[in-house]
């Protein structure tokens, strides 16, 4: 007989929801979000649909059923995309009602799992410093050793044997996949004006964020001379990690202290945050609402947000000084989740890539689906690989129609999951950060 958590117990006795019912009670159960749904599309079972869990959530949060292992595993099997929240006609808050269940399910992990990724949460991903020196000994290990040493060692099939030895080993030969390249790591500089400023630009900081410095540390770069093209200033300010991989997984005392800290770093001044991930930026918009019960910070935390610009937003509403090259070659956009779905941002994107689709060879193409998740959604895709995968194939499937050579993207996320399987297809296309194209159009000349 399964064992309820000391949580669980408090909700039952106590007999007050887990989730406000009144977001529950919004969904009229219309299945109109189901063809947004990638773990839908991908499996499926209803259970694994927005509606389907919103019932689950209902049941368990009502005190009609308990939290079981098997309703646990359909729950976080959602990659909180929020492609629903964005179909659905009835304005059901699918992310609010997640969020509220999120803490529940982390106080259901094993003391080994949930140890792991505090730690990983509080001690490795705020730690700008130690993160660079595993992103250079992860660097060190792909030039001397090459990104397939485990099949080299293990062999292309999957080991076979069900010991402890042989999951983790297939678990590595998984986890392998979705490690990029590491490029050269180039300190950010702390501050920079542009030649010749003639104050007309605007006083920025940049959001450098830590996975994304780590594996994109050039796209940073690219994002800093565009700024500087334009005529704005631009600081980077000491920061941390904005807490989403924490938030998402349910340790929101992690993220809370993360949101205060970078709170407390930017100042409180009116200076636009620009962010170069998506994921980060819908954090840093959060932060308003994460705070808003404490006395010290919500008003901090509400100004803060109302900073936060995607790096797309902020150049979409500046001019650049010159005209761009055209694209290069036949390039499709896959939109972030985070940026369409969790903050909107969808026209800037757009607008930013057809200033680059000036030539009369069109080479900018429609991408089906572009909205739906590519089943990254942070660190889903380590630990629920293989429903990331199948996600995953039939948005590789839709790249592979659109004949595509570039796809774009904005989140590191989504280039480390879209690199992965373009990878193990072989495909002759290149995944790159809208900012890179934007870096090699206006700067042409200089490459």
């Amino acid at each position: 007989m399964e064992t309820k958590s000391h949580e669980e117990k408090l909700i039952s006795t106590s007999g007050t929801p887990a989730v406000n019912p009144a977001l529950l009670a919004s969904c009229i159960h219309c299945g109109l979000c189901l063809p947004a749904c990638p773990t839908y599309l991908a499996t499926g079972r209803e259970m694994e649909s927005p509606r389907g869990r919103i019932h689950l959530i209902n049941q368990w949060s009502s005190g009609h059923s308990e939290m079981t292992d098997r309703m646990t595993g359909h729950l976080e099997s959602c990659l909180g995309c929020l492609g629903c929240q964005t179909a659905c006609p009835s304005g059901v808050q699918y992310e609010e009602i997640l969020n509220q269940t999120r803490p529940h399910l982390a106080a259901r992990r094993s003391s080994f799992a949930r140890t792991v990724m505090r730690f990983a949460f509080q001690q490795v991903l705020p730690r700008y410093k130690l993160l660079r020196l595993l992103g250079n000994l992860l660097r060190a290990w792909q030039i001397m050793f090459g990104t397939a040493v485990l099949e080299t060692l293990f062999g292309k099939e999957r080991l076979q044997s069900d010991s402890a030895v042989g999951k983790a080993l297939n678990r590595l030969i998984d986890w392998e996949a979705f490690t990029p390249i590491v490029p050269p790591q180039v300190s950010l500089p702390p501050s920079l004006v542009p030649k010749g400023n003639s104050e007309k630009g605007a006083h920025t900081q940049l959001f450098a964020g830590c996975v994304m410095d780590v594996f994109y540390n050039h796209v940073n770069h690219a994002s800093i001379r565009l700024m500087l093209k334009q005529g704005h200033s631009v600081d980077v300010p000491k920061q941390t990690c904005c807490g989403a991989l924490a938030y998402h997984a349910g340790e929101e005392d992690i993220a809370i202290a993360l949101a205060k800290k970078n709170i407390d770093d930017f100042g409180h001044s009116s200076t636009p945050i620009v962010v170069t991930s998506a994921g980060c930026g819908a954090m840093l918009k959060h932060y308003g609402h994460l705070l808003e019960g404490d006395r010290e910070y919500a008003h901090k935390a509400e100004l803060f947000s109302k900073r936060v610009e995607d790096i797309t937003q902020f150049l979409a509403h500046h001019q650049f000084p010159d005209k761009p090259e055209p694209l290069p070659n036949k390039t499709t956009y896959h939109a972030a989740c985070h940026l369409a779905h969790a903050q909107n941002v969808r026209k800037e994107p757009a607008d930013l890539l057809n200033e680059l689709n000036c030539d009369s060879e069109n080479k900018l193409v429609p991408l089906v689906e572009s909205e739906h998740c590519c089943g990254s959604a942070g660190i889903y895709n380590l630990l629920n690989t293989r429903l990331s995968l199948k996600v995953l194939d039939r948005k590789l499937d839709y790249i592979e129609g659109t004949g595509a050579k570039t796809v774009v993207t904005t989140n590191p996320g989504c280039m480390i999951q879209l690199q992965a399987g373009i990878r193990e297809r072989k495909l002759p296309v290149e995944v790159k950060h809208l900012i890179e194209v934007l870096d090699e159009s206006y700067f042409s000349e200089q490459k």
